[in-house]
C-alpha cells in the first residue's frame, strides 16, 4: 500500500467518522439509534453527512498549506478565526459544535497570541483534527509543527503527550504494522466517551483493536455516543491509516456533502506537501 493511500485514508477516515458520529453525540452509550449510515443530525438539525468542527478545523490547516504552499502557522490560525467568523470550511455556512477551549482561543487569536488555553484544557480538539498537522510535520521533517497547531487552542501538557501517542500510532499504521499501543479499557462498558483527549483517543484505540475491518471498527467507535463525532473522527485517523483509503466504504464518503470537492481537496493537499 502506498503512503498516499495511507494519508487519504487517515483524512478521509477523518470525514467520514465525523459525518457519521454528529447525529448522536452528548447522546448516552445505549441510548440512541443505531448508526450504521450516514443519519440526519437532530443535534444541529442539519443533513446526513454533513461535517462538523473536526473536519472543519482539519480542513483549514489544509487550506492554508494548499493555498501557500508552506506552513505558516499564523495563517492557519487566521483560518480558525474565519471559520468561527464566516463560517470557512463549515458544512453549514457557519461555524458550529464549537468546544468552549477554541472558543476561547479564537479570541486569544484575535489578540495576537498563538499559544492559547491552559493546563486544564485536556479536550479531544487537537486529535480530532490531527491528521493535517501530522501529514505536514512527517513530509517536511518538523515534528515542531504537531504540538504548534496543537498549541493554538489547547497549550497543555496533557493534550501533547496524548497526541505523541497518536502519532505513535500513526507511525506505526503507515509504516504497515498494526499497532501495539493498547487502549486503556478493556471492554466496552468500560470506555469513557467523554471529550477529553486521553478517552477519546483510548476510545478509538478500542474500537480499532477489539475489530478486524475500517468498517466494523467505525461502527463500533461511534456507537459508543457522548463525543461520538469526535471518537469517529480520531477512530477514522488511525484506522485510515492502516486499512487505507480503499478500506473506507464508497456509501460513507459519497453521502458526505461536496464528496467529489472534499476528495479534490484532499488530493490537492497532498500534493501541496509533495506526497506522491
Amino acid at each position: 500500500m502506498t503512503k498516499q493511500e495511507r494519508y487519504m485514508g487517515m483524512l478521509w477516515g477523518l470525514v467520514v467518522g465525523d459525518c457519521l458520529g454528529s447525529p448522536i453525540q452528548f447522546s448516552d452509550k445505549d441510548n440512541h439509534p443505531f448508526i450504521t449510515k450516514m443519519e440526519y443530525c437532530l443535534v444541529f438539525k442539519l443533513p446526513a453527512g454533513y461535517w462538523t468542527d473536526d473536519s472543519s478545523m482539519a480542513f483549514c490547516v489544509m487550506e492554508s498549506f494548499s493555498r501557500l504552499g508552506k506552513y505558516d502557522l499564523a495563517d492557519i490560525a487566521h483560518n480558525f478565526v474565519r471559520w468561527i467568523d464566516e463560517g470557512f470550511w463549515s458544512s453549514a455556512n457557519h461555524a458550529f459544535d464549537v468546544g468552549n477551549a477554541t472558543w476561547s482561543a479564537v479570541d486569544g487569536i484575535k489578540n495576537g497570541r498563538l499559544k492559547n488555553g491552559t493546563e486544564d484544557s485536556q479536550g479531544n480538539g487537537s486529535i480530532m483534527r490531527l491528521a493535517p498537522s501530522y501529514i505536514m510535520a512527517r513530509e517536511l521533517n518538523s515534528p515542531a509543527i504537531l504540538h504548534e497547531i496543537s498549541d493554538l487552542t489547547h497549550d497543555s501538557h496533557a493534550v501533547r503527550k496524548t497526541m505523541d501517542k497518536m502519532a505513535a500510532v500513526l507511525d506505526d499504521h503507515c509504516a504497515g504494522r498494526r499497532t501495539e499501543i493498547q487502549s486503556l479499557y478493556a471492554t466496552r462498558e468500560a470506555v469513557n466517551n467523554s471529550g477529553w483527549c486521553v478517552s477519546t483517543l483510548d476510545a478509538a484505540l478500542w474500537a480499532f483493536h477489539t475489530t478486524k475491518s475500517f468498517r466494523d471498527g467505525m461502527i463500533a467507535a461511534v456507537n459508543l455516543g457522548g463525543d461520538s463525532d469526535s471518537i469517529g473522527a480520531v477512530y477514522g485517523q488511525i484506522a485510515g491509516a492502516y486499512y487505507g483509503l480503499s478500506a473506507i466504504p464508497a456509501e460513507w464518503k459519497e453521502a458526505v456533502k461536496d464528496w467529489k470537492k472534499v476528495d479534490d481537496f484532499i488530493v490537492d493537499f497532498l500534493h501541496a506537501v509533495k506526497c506522491e
